[in-house]
């Protein structure tokens, strides 16, 4: 699935998505620690982070697209 930038995540993979915007200290947190194991995908090629993609390898990565984007382009990932 594309999160944009042509970076793809297997949407097999995604446990959870969060939306960053909303400055959610425990969000916020989780990524400062995965930062510090390096355990973050940084997938914004420079931009804004909008969305936080939790994956089931403990892997962390920040995407641009907002969150609904990323939910409907799973949910049409599905359908195929």
């Amino acid at each position: 699935m594309n999160i944009g930038f042509s970076n793809f995540v297997n949407e097999e993979k995604i446990i959870a998505i969060a939306d960053l915007s909303t400055k959610s200290q425990p969000i916020t947190r989780a990524v400062k620690n995965a930062k510090d194991m390096g355990m973050v995908i940084d997938a914004t090629m420079g931009r804004k982070a909008n969305t936080v993609i939790f994956a089931d390898s403990g892997h962390v990565i920040l995407a641009h697209p907002v969150k609904e984007t990323i939910s409907k382009r799973i949910e049409e990932a599905k359908q195929c």
